[in-house]
């Protein structure tokens, strides 16, 4: 009967614990409510390429990020220094270290950089690439002038150097064609990592533009004029002339030769210039020497002209040599200015115009050494030509 009662009493206690038990966890807390992990940020992977449509109609993936780069061709160079990525020229034509700077306004003002880097083929308009030399020095792309097209095959350029090829042009050589310009920068601008440089260019090469134009919007008249000697190809002579002369263009003005409705270099019979009898005459500097040759041996031809007679010759900066000088263009422009409109431009000095110009394009002023080069500047040349 004790055992019996015993054993009653500890059910009854395992039954008492085992409720109190369930309460106790019916009443405690639940797990406490997570919230799924607020997503995280992440930024796309940088691309590794960059894709663009190059001048041949070729569209080409260059890697981003370039640091090894290869220009060659007529101009290309230059471009890469007005967007001041000279830093990733690994090599260069022989044509930059065996010709004269003068003239070549990226080069007069680094060329010395060029010097110790390794040569990548002979360069000029009219000697193809030389794929051995590029591929040896393991360029992330080559940029090579429209004008090597003819010469040789990009596309079996890139795969001989083992790199991509992007074809660049800015124009025809002797003219300034502002949209190809601006359009070409913009190109390099993405493949060299230089886009803000080539907007910057781009905003400025307008504002001077649209200074010329609005200088001379109201000019009811514009003088008779003629540019001689103008450089194309080597030594050119007095009647060596340009059709559609770019800083001519730029104000509006009208060349005697326009009439003959031809572009680029002409050459015309001195008839044709007495005839005309143009009001102003300039000479290109980097022919000066070849027109007063030509001088000493018959000055009378020369004095027959009123502008000779009168002193209305002046000397003008080379801007074609090795395609157009862009930034010369434009000083040229402004000093062919102030002569033919001198109340238009009665506030600019030409040469402090200049310098503010090759700051822009090429970070120095690069005038004094034109002068040093040439003798002379912007001026008259009543000092050469006595009638």
């Amino acid at each position: 009967m004790r055992r019996t009662l015993a054993l009653i009493t500890a059910l009854v206690a395992a039954v008492v614990l085992l409720s109190v038990a369930a309460v106790v966890l019916l009443q405690a807390p639940g797990p406490a409510e997570t919230k799924p992990p607020a997503p995280v940020e992440t930024k796309p992977p940088a691309p590794r390429v960059v894709t663009v449509v190059d001048y041949a109609n070729r569209t080409v993936e260059v890697p981003a990020n370039v640091s090894r780069v290869v220009a060659i061709g007529p101009g290309v160079l230059r471009l890469v220094a007005y967007l001041g990525a000279l830093d990733k020229i690994v090599g260069v034509e022989d044509a930059e270290k065996s010709w004269s700077p003068l003239g070549r306004d990226y080069a007069m003002a680094y060329g010395d950089a060029f010097k110790n880097l390794p040569v990548v083929g002979p360069g000029g308009p009219r000697n193809p690439p030389n794929p051995e030399l590029l591929r040896s020095l393991k360029p992330d792309v080559v940029l090579m002038s429209r004008t090597y097209v003819d010469l040789y095959d990009p596309d079996r350029l890139s795969q001989e150097v083992g790199a991509p090829v992007v074809v660049i042009d800015y124009g025809v050589a002797g003219y300034l064609n502002v949209t190809e310009f601006k359009r070409a920068i913009t190109l390099l601008g993405r493949i060299l990592g230089r886009e803000a440089r080539a907007q910057e260019l781009a905003k400025y090469i307008d504002s001077v533009v649209d200074d010329l134009a609005q200088r001379v919007r109201a000019v009811q008249a514009t003088p008779s004029v003629y540019v001689g000697a103008v450089s194309y190809k080597g030594a050119q002579p007095f009647t060596g002339t340009q059709g559609m002369f770019p800083p001519l263009l730029l104000l509006k003005t009208r060349s005697i030769v326009d009439e003959l409705g031809r572009r680029g270099f002409v050459n015309v019979d001195f008839e044709f210039i007495l005839k005309r009898q143009p009001e102003y005459i300039f000479i290109d500097l980097n022919n000066l020497k070849t027109v007063l040759d030509d001088y000493s041996k018959d000055p009378a031809k020369y004095c027959a002209l009123k502008a000779f007679k009168e002193g209305r010759v002046y000397a003008l900066l080379p801007f074609n040599y090795y395609h157009t000088n862009v930034a010369t263009a434009l000083a040229d422009a402004y000093f062919m200015g102030k002569v033919l409109y001198p109340e238009q431009f009665k506030d600019v000095d030409p040469a402090s115009k200049a310098d503010e110009i090759y700051r822009v394009f090429l970070g120095k002023p690069l005038y004094e050494e034109f002068v040093k080069g040439f003798g002379r500047g912007f001026g008259p040349l009543n000092d050469l030509f006595k009638c």
